[in-house]
Formats: structure tokens, sequence, C-alpha cells
């Protein structure tokens, strides 16, 4: 799973980068020069830790996201305040995209647009990746046009190409993103897949608040609930928090009334909306959280762990985290009051699961 971080210069871009990656990139530099920074968010989950606590395995490993963060958007060259089209042209490989807006106000830190305008700067990206889509569906059609007149072993592929790219030409125009067209069938969908249209991708919003507009009643609650699905939050402060010690940072939190820190809100936001869950494999020898879309079933669950089971899979052993924790963690104890459920390769695995692929790799 790749995520890009995306935003104007100077919105908390990078301060959030830092937050939930644990990087410590410099802040508050501005660049002409595209780039990208990757680094790794961990998912916390607070079943893996009891987990840990249970079977003090010698490896645990948490299920993570590559996380990109991009320089800004506006290119600034020669004066001009204008979306870069080259910075939008490489988010197109990430799985999803989040848009860092900046609400904060700074007589230190100016809005590149001259004022902080939320709505104005989620509009103005959206219509610029919109933008960005309508352009590549036209080079291809143009491209396309004189192929189809022309006998050829493609022919009948490229006239159904034709036929899709022009409906989502048509689509686009009509200022709607690619995610909200319905396709007809597979073809249709790996061919939209195949061009990895911006506007197709999950695209979550963080604001970026600024610390007195924390709490309840503030700025940040209000933009929430304008926003449903957003998460609003202080980027530096965040960043801050982020470079303390557990126990300190756990003393600050509870200090200025946040409840969760930046990254597992991030990652909570991201399995919402990117419809993902967790499931565990557990043991002496290891601890580890993998991640499934809902409704995958057992095979594709054991092909996560390694490809050899899921090609010789026999069955899973399943049970519930639930169970497992109302039994204090003691494995024999919740087998002797729950059956451990034994299911075949089309089994639905369900959020939280621990599950144990027997296998023939032989």
């Amino acid at each position: 799973m790749k995520l890009a971080l995306i935003g104007f210069p100077g919105c908390g871009k990078t301060s959030l980068f830092n937050a939930v990656t644990g990087s410590n990139l410099p802040v508050g530099q501005f660049s002409n020069t595209p780039s990208v920074q990757m680094a790794t968010v961990r998912v916390h989950d607070p079943r893996m830790f009891r987990l840990r606590e249970w079977y003090k395995p010698k490896s645990f490993v948490l299920a993570h996201m590559e996380c990109e963060d991009v320089t800004g958007l506006i290119d600034g060259k020669g004066g001009q305040k204008q979306v870069s089209a080259e910075v939008l042209g490489g988010v197109r490989q990430v799985d999803a995209i989040v848009h860092v807006v900046r609400a904060f106000e700074s007589g230190a830190v100016p809005h590149v647009l001259d004022s902080v305008d939320p709505r104005r700067d989620m509009a103005e990206t959206v219509n610029e990746m919109l933008f960005a889509d309508l352009a590549q569906c036209d080079q291809r059609i143009r491209k396309l046009r004189p192929q189809v007149v022309k006998f050829s072993k493609t022919q009948e592929h490229d006239k159904k190409e034709l036929a899709l790219l022009e409906r989502l030409m048509a689509h686009l125009e009509g200022g709607k993103p690619v995610s909200s067209l319905a396709l007809a069938n597979e073809d249709e969908k790996k061919t939209t897949a195949a061009f990895q249209f911006l506007t197709a991708k999950p695209i979550m919003t963080v604001f970026n608040a600024g610390e007195s507009d924390l709490g309840a009643g503030g700025k940040a609650e209000q933009l929430e609930k304008e926003y449903p699905g957003s998460i609003a939050l202080c980027a530096k402060l965040e960043m801050e928090l982020a470079q303390l010690a557990e126990d300190e940072r756990a003393v600050f939190l509870q200090d200025l009334g946040i409840k969760e820190p930046a990254a597992p809100r991030l990652a909570a936001m991201v399995y919402k909306d990117l419809g993902l869950i967790s499931f565990f494999t557990v043991g002496e020898d290891e601890v580890r959280a993998w991640t499934l879309h809902r409704g995958e079933n057992a095979q594709q669950a054991a092909a996560k762990v390694h490809t050899d089971l899921a090609k010789g899979f026999v069955r899973a052993e399943v049970f519930p985290y639930a169970d497992l924790d109302a039994a204090g963690g003691d494995e024999r104890a919740m087998k002797a009051k729950h059956a451990l459920r034994l299911e075949g390769r089309e089994y639905t695995v369900k959020d939280g699961e621990i599950v144990h692929i027997r296998a023939n790799t032989r």
C-alpha cells in the first residue's frame, strides 16, 4: 500500500510526513524541482501489542504503508502560481492520495495563494487532477483515432479502448472524477486501471489547523463536521510530539486533549476509505499483522504470507482475536471453550482473525 501526501507549499505536508513516519526532514523549504521522499507508516494496532504480551515472540511485525512526501503542487516558476503538471504526474503510481489542506493562520508563513481558504484549495487541487486526467485521455484519443480506421490485429481492441476513453473524456469534461464512472465489465476496469488516472484514486483530506484551533468547538472540530471522513490536526504539534519518548508523549497528549496521535488516525482513515482489514499470524517465533481488502478469502490471505502457501493451500485454522482476549491470551483455555474453526480457500477472512495456514508445499 503506497500513499502520497500532496498539498500546496507551506501547508504543513512535510511536518505531517515527519509526524506519521518518524522522519526528520527539514520543513518550510520551497523547491521548484519535483522530488519525492519515501518512508514507512507503521499501523499501531492495539491488538498487536496485546498479542506480543501473550506470545512473547522473537519477531514482532506491524502492518505498514509506504508514504511519499511529494513536492508542493505549485511550481512558482517565473513568478507564476500554477499547479505543476509534472508533480501531479508523479503521483500516478500510488494507491491513494492524502491531500493536506492548510487551515492555520500565520503571518510568518504566508499562504502561497495569499489567503487561507481550505475550500478553495481543495477545489483547485481536484480541478487540476481533472485537467491532468483530461490531458491524458486527449493524448491517447488523438493517437487511437487514426489507428482504428486501419486494419490490424489490435483494431477491435483499439476501437473498444477509444469508445471507453471518449466516454471518460465526456465524464471528466462534466467535472466528474473517473472513480464515479460506471464501467461495463472487467475489460473496461483493466483498461481504465492501466492509465492510473488521478481522479480514479481514493482521495482523503487532512486539514492542518493551528494549535489554538484544537479542542471542543474549535476550528479543527468544525472542519471534521463539515467534511465527514476527513481528519483535522496540528501537524507542527504532531511532529514535535512524535519526537518525544513514548511515556512523555502520552502525558502531553493527555494534557492537550488529543485522543490519538496522527499516525494511527491516518492509518484508520486509510483502512476505512480503502476497505482494508487486518488478520494476524501468531506464535513464539513471530507475531505479525497482514493487510487484506475486505471480502478477500483465505487463499488470498495465504498468498500475503507466502505464494507457496496459496499454491498448496489445504485449509485455514481460524479463531477471532476477541475469543483469545476473553481468555486472557491463554490459547489453550480459549480452545477448550471455543472450537478451532477449519475453513476452506473460499472462506472470507474477517478483521481481527488469527489465521494459521495449512498447506502442502512439497
